[in-house]
């Protein structure tokens, strides 16, 4: 599959919002890891729902995998069927133990991947930053499924400074906060 087929039931929140922050970015690789990550879950999916959770107190929810010492929000690869929605609710409850009520989207990134062969040769998949509001903030103990690192959780008033892709993180969770 080349281009960002993905999934065809999900409806891209472009349609809808027009006030939606947008980032794209873009890999050139060669031919064998071209051919071995457009096998990975986001590309083969299209789609990938990530929480700006909020709880009462305006605190956003991060996670942090592995030995990656940047932060992250919650969120993952949408399974077929899915709505943006649905997999942002299953996604962050594996992720965090937390469960929300997802609000509206307020970003969408783009990332995009081409063959370095054949640059008519692509694949790629599209991150939506969803607002979400925490319906509970107790986080769980049993972090993530199967192959997932999750090795910390936490709320935060303001972004942790090394935060994963904050020329988009840091917008769409102002967004979220300012309505």
């Amino acid at each position: 599959m080349d281009g960002f087929e993905g999934y065809a039931d999900v409806v891209d929140p472009r349609e809808r919002y027009a006030d939606l922050v947008e980032d794209a970015g873009e890999d050139v690789r060669d031919p064998e890891r071209y051919v071995e990550d457009r096998e990975l879950e986001a590309f083969r999916s299209g789609w990938v729902a990530v929480g700006v959770v909020l709880d009462d107190r305006d605190r956003v929810l991060c996670i942090r995998q592995g030995d990656d010492e940047r932060w992250l929000l919650p969120g993952g690869t949408l399974q077929r069927g899915e709505s943006l929605d649905g997999g942002l609710v299953r996604e962050v409850r594996e992720e965090t133990g937390v469960d929300v009520d997802p609000v509206r989207p307020r970003a969408v990134g783009a990332s995009r991947i081409v063959n370095a062969d054949d640059s008519d040769e692509w694949t790629g998949f599209h991150v939506v930053l969803y607002e979400a509001r925490a319906t509970d903030t107790t986080l769980g103990d049993d972090l993530g499924v199967d192959d997932e690192d999750i090795v910390d959780v936490a709320w935060f008033q303001d972004l942790p400074e090394q935060v994963f892709n904050p020329d988009l993180t840091r917008p769409a969770v102002r967004a979220a906060r300012t309505e």
